[in-house]
């Protein structure tokens, strides 16, 4: 079965699907940003009570930011781990060669606790914004900070373009090895040089078709004529009213009082 990659754009209608797209990249990036630098557990309880609030506005499932979570699972174990057996400190448990501390485990879980929250912000401006209105807000970000109209505007449509080629790749990925499924080629089994040969099968057609994707969307921006030169128009109008002005607040107070608090 295709499944969509996770992460993906889901239409809710919610009140943070209708907060201005600049607002929710300057305010989720900066609740990202700060999660690195989460310490104890007072941080950790109020911006659990700030994801929970984003989490319940924006009526998404709670099993797509779930399968975001367990797709890095073993990212959060290895950062576990080599907390625990490299870092010095008072023994928990002793196997001989191998040691785990009580400051190990906790580095870790802290360290787990903080990529937890970055990818959980993260994934909800992903979630709750289409890849055209994240590119906008780039767009607009960019002008205010003085980069230019077309420069802003090339920006804009290339990161509108990563956005949108990136579920599209994953997307044909599945489907060409579920054919190779199909005519019996096996991926976990043979040697090392049979599973590349196999990889390969996978591996070339993905890169044709995304070249080919590429060259088409070359061709019909020309043809609307979305050249260098030409900014973009956008339908809709930027104006930062309660809802922004109160999410980017939060977001920068919660940045400032993790890191100088």
């Amino acid at each position: 079965m295709i499944t969509v990659p996770a992460g993906r754009y889901i239409s809710t209608g919610s009140s943070i699907h209708a907060i201005d797209p600049s607002a929710k990249i300057v305010s989720f990036i900066a609740l990202a940003f700060s999660s690195l630098f989460l310490d104890g557990p007072a941080d950790f309880l109020v911006y659990a009570v700030l994801w929970t609030a984003v989490f319940l506005l924006s009526a998404v499932a709670l099993r797509e930011y779930l399968s975001t979570l367990w797709g890095i699972r073993f990212l959060l174990l290895l950062v576990v781990v080599f907390q625990s057996l490299f870092t010095p400190g008072r023994v928990l448990l002793d196997l001989g060669v191998v040691r785990i501390t009580v400051e190990g485990l906790a580095n870790g879980l802290i360290q787990s606790g903080r990529v937890i929250f970055a990818v959980l912000f993260g994934i909800t401006l992903s979630l709750t914004t289409s890849p055209v209105e994240i590119s906008t807000g780039f767009e607009r970000i960019l002008r205010r900070l003085g980069l230019g109209e077309s420069r802003a505007s090339k920006i804009g449509l290339a990161a509108s373009l990563t956005l949108t080629f990136i579920p599209l790749i994953s997307l044909q990925t599945e489907r060409v090895i579920m054919a190779q499924k199909v005519r019996g080629v096996e991926f976990d089994k043979g040697s090392f040089f049979k599973k590349v040969k196999n990889a390969l099968t996978v591996v070339i057609p993905v890169i044709v078709t995304s070249l080919k994707k590429a060259q088409d969307t070359a061709a019909a921006l020309q043809i609307h004529f979305r050249s260098s030169s030409r900014a973009g128009i956008h339908l809709r109008v930027s104006r930062w009213k309660l809802p922004e002005i109160l999410l980017t607040a939060t977001a920068f107070t919660a940045l400032l009082g993790v890191i100088l608090l």
